[in-house]
């Protein structure tokens, strides 16, 4: 079943649990960070607090450009998927 894209517009603000996921360097201490819900959104800092602030602003930029421009173009579609993983 496909489903027509979320109107990002219309979108009330709601809030989401997310995982975060810090990576620290072994040589230089910085930390990379990103949410296992959102792997592709990465973001890097010197201290954890500074990876986690750059982590949010990233994630908010990336929606608020979401729903200034839009996701949809003609050669893109989009699926919604219900797995369950045992």
């Amino acid at each position: 079943m496909c489903r027509q894209p979320v109107n990002l517009k219309n979108m009330k603000a709601q809030n989401f649990q997310l995982t975060g996921i810090f990576v620290q360097d072994p040589i230089d201490k910085g930390f990379t960070a990103f949410f296992a819900q959102l792997p592709n959104i990465i973001a890097e800092g010197d201290t954890e607090e500074e990876a986690t602030k750059n982590l949010i602003q990233t994630v908010q930029t990336v929606f608020e450009h979401q729903q200034n421009n839009g996701f949809h173009q003609p050669n893109v579609r989009t699926k919604q998927f219900n797995l369950s993983i045992a």
